[in-house]
């Protein structure tokens, strides 16, 4: 079972593969279903209006991995970090094989399905009888479909082709990409295991707003936002799993959540980069995972940061760690009001049990 999720969750590999072999032409706009929710637009010329000092992305997603981490004591003790882990978790992440256990292999299953996808005449028997040949990913792609994030009617969703027939074939491809990565963002055991879930539903959250962002505002393809958005959940993990490595080879250091959140902080965004890089992304994607900590990034980059507000507010909200009207004013600092209004009512949604 250990092998056939992380072969499943190696999929997505093939999708970025896919992407890449038709992102150089130029941003493609994703065909949406009629039934899919479309967000508002911003116009050019409407600038977001402040109701509140602006927070940035970074010092709200350090606020969601010290809650996800379960620290409740921000004091210095707590927050103490181990120079010498750092350097030896950066090492081994730049050492590592990325053909390794830390990264999914390729398979065959998903240029076959992301083509029927992305093919205007496949019928949604023909994408759903691909789909339905592996019992775990079609049961995955389905309880994502019935999730209060993709959810569009009141009586479940019990089949793949209807699946498919309701939600489109945009909505499909951000189910397909969101099922494949999950194996591995929740392998995770033991103590990080709670993290491994919070980081999950927070990737998840983090690329439906990047998507829904570079779609409606930037112009940009969302599809393409999104899978940067999920490569960057996927460089956390694995940036968790090195840290693990590394705390069992003696000498024998402490876990410290403060280590853990510096080592998330200082090592994600570059892990995903050279993942891109060895996957041979389409640049659009390297560069916005190069300019995600930038100050003023662009493009694709600014949609990955509004992806960690929303995601990051969104987090802390379900947590109990900020009001509704806390949230929303933030995303107002970035935004129209009722783009992130309409943004909010996204990612707000309860995450469903996916384990």
């Amino acid at each position: 079972m250990a092998i056939l999720s992380a072969l499943l969750a190696a999929l997505v590999v093939g999708a970025i593969a896919w992407f890449w072999q038709h992102g150089h032409a130029g941003p493609q706009v994703a065909r949406r279903s009629p039934q899919m929710p479309s967000p508002p637009r911003m116009p050019a010329d409407e600038e977001p209006v402040d109701v509140m000092p602006q927070v940035a992305p970074g010092d709200l997603q350090r606020r969601f991995l010290l809650h996800a981490l379960a620290v409740t004591d921000a004091s210095a003790d707590a927050l103490r970090v181990q120079r010498s882990v750092i350097d030896d978790v950066a090492a081994a992440l730049t050492r590592a094989d990325l053909s390794s256990r830390y990264t999914p292999r390729r398979p065959n299953l998903l240029p076959q399905l992301i083509q029927s996808v992305n093919d205007s005449a496949a019928s949604s028997r023909s994408i759903a009888r691909i789909i339905g040949s592996d019992a775990v990913l079609a049961a995955t792609l389905l309880r994502i479909a019935n999730s209060p994030l993709y959810r569009l009617q009141q009586q479940d969703v019990q089949s793949i082709e209807r699946a498919v027939t309701l939600i489109g074939n945009d909505g499909i491809r951000q189910i397909i990409s969101a099922a494949l990565v999950q194996p591995v963002m929740e392998s995770a055991r033991g103590v990080d295991a709670q993290f491994a879930q919070q980081l999950w539903e927070y990737t998840l959250r983090l690329s439906l707003a990047a998507a829904d962002h570079a779609r409606s505002v930037e112009r940009e393809d969302g599809f393409a936002a999104q899978l940067a958005g999920l490569l960057l959940g996927l460089s956390a993990s694995m940036v968790m799993q090195a840290a693990a490595d590394v705390l069992l080879q003696p000498p024998l250091r402490p876990r410290e959540p403060g280590t853990l959140m510096s080592l998330l902080e200082r090592c994600t965004a570059p892990t995903a980069v050279r993942i891109a890089r060895h996957w041979k992304l389409a640049d659009p994607i390297i560069r916005a995972l190069q300019e995600v900590d930038a100050e003023a990034p662009q493009g694709l980059a600014r949609s990955l940061q509004t992806g960690q507000l929303a995601a990051s507010a969104a987090m802390l909200h379900a947590g109990g760690r900020m009001s509704e009207d806390e949230a929303v004013a933030i995303l107002s600092t970035q935004l129209p009001g009722h783009v992130a209004s309409w943004l909010w009512k996204r990612v707000s949604r309860e995450e469903p049990e996916l384990g």
